[in-house]
């Protein structure tokens, strides 16, 4: 028995139940980090925010104190200037008795002069009876004193409304003093509330925005992520259904190579392999890391110009990672990496226009955020065929991001081009 038939019949068992084996990406770390990094973030955000709430909490309690003590000086304030109104209507009406008394005073002496006649007085004490002298002396002296002490007691009462009018003023300049005091901290406390409040809203809409972009890429996501694994369904559906055929060609070329290995050994001369790899990969040997896509690692050419502001495993200004390169640019041609065939083309949600190449061996490159698409789904393009040109992805980024996946498995752009 040629001892190549074994071998040949274990190669073509081995290949029904044979499998890839998926690269590590060599970035995950980094994902990982970024993501880690923007929950910080959030956390930050909503430590924040819990600390403004408790200022603006802190600050309306001590402004609902302060104002409430306000008011208290306010009718306090009114209660003393009602006290000063009164104080100085009565201090009015003193004056205005003082007034009227030094009046009637001077009415009477007026009177008194200009009704006396010569030596009146000294005439009726001369020819006046003892007791009547006596009287009118005592009268007399009785009218003095009574008017003394009736303008004695006005001055008096006049001093003491003023002195009341003195202290009811200091007390109103106090009470002002306080007020104003008061009032400035009331002003303190409602800017501070009032920034406090501003913080926490500020805070709240950040928190919100961060929150519906990470959910929203995550959903662009699972919507990319989907499309790539029907392209891999479809893509092992065919390969599932050329199998046999395939592995019939597989098997008359290994016997032509096993014939041309016995012709070498009777005469000779060297033989050069027509193997394929679907042939080597008969004889249990992965190839595709070998050939096509992987095969040119490090040596792909740009898909458009520009600058690169978002990298593989950053974090993104809006949330979420960079699941591979952001190329910032005006409008341009966008162009396919290497060959391969259109497997999508057309809006896809969160991403815009976009252009998903198949290259085959699991690869795919996607080409995202495009202006314009030139090609349709199914079309065969070669490596720099135009794709379409650049635009701008759903959240105002202007150029084109693009990813290259393995079996659905993001990988480092930068580390296949050139």
């Amino acid at each position: 028995m040629n001892p190549v038939k074994p071998l040949l019949l274990a190669a073509l068992l081995g290949f029904s139940v044979y499998t890839y084996a998926a690269p590590e990406p060599s970035d995950l770390q980094d994902i990982r980090q970024a993501i880690s990094a923007a929950q910080t973030d959030l956390k930050q955000k909503q430590a924040a925010q819990t600390r403004a709430k408790q200022t603006l909490a802190s600050s309306q309690t001590a402004l609902t104190q302060a104002q409430r003590e306000l008011e208290v000086l306010n009718r306090q304030q009114s209660i003393a200037w009602d006290k000063l109104q009164k104080l100085q209507a009565e201090l009015e009406k003193v004056k205005t008795d003082i007034t009227g008394t030094k009046a009637q005073v001077a009415r009477l002496l007026e009177s008194h002069y200009k009704n006396r006649q010569q030596n009146a007085v000294v005439l009726f004490l001369k020819n006046a009876e003892p007791g009547q002298k006596a009287r009118y002396l005592e009268y007399a002296r009785y009218i003095q004193q009574a008017n003394e002490k009736v303008i004695k007691d006005l001055v008096s009462q006049q001093q003491q409304l003023a002195e009341r009018e003195k202290a009811v003023d200091a007390e109103l300049a106090r009470l002002k003093a306080l007020r104003m005091q008061k009032q400035a901290a009331v002003n303190r406390l409602n800017k501070t509330r009032n920034s406090a409040l501003q913080q926490s809203q500020t805070l709240n809409n950040q928190i919100d925005q961060q929150t519906r972009r990470i959910a929203s890429l995550r959903s662009d996501e699972a919507r990319l992520n989907a499309v790539l694994a029907n392209i891999a369904r479809r893509n092992a559906a065919a390969k599932k259904a050329q199998a046999p055929a395939k592995r019939k060609q597989a098997e008359a070329r290994l016997a032509q190579q096993r014939q041309n290995a016995n012709t070498k050994k009777n005469t000779g001369s060297g033989v050069r392999s027509t193997l394929t790899a679907e042939d080597r990969s008969l004889q249990g040997i992965d190839q595709s890391s070998h050939s096509g896509l992987g095969s040119l690692q490090g040596s792909l050419r740009r898909p458009i110009g520009g600058s690169i502001s978002g990298r593989f495993g950053q974090a993104r200004p809006g949330g979420g990672t960079w699941r591979g390169v952001f190329f910032a640019t005006p409008p341009a041609g966008v162009h396919s990496v290497a060959a391969g065939t259109v497997a999508y083309a057309g809006s896809l949600g969160g991403y815009g226009n976009t252009v998903i190449v198949d290259h085959g061996g699991g690869y795919v490159s996607v080409y995202t955020g495009l202006g314009g698409i030139s090609v349709g789904g199914g079309s065969t393009v070669g490596s720099g065929s135009v794709l379409g040109t650049s635009g701008s992805l759903p959240g105002g980024e202007q150029g084109l991001y693009f990813e290259i996946r393995y079996r659905n498995q993001a990988m480092n752009p930068l580390s296949w081009l050139r």
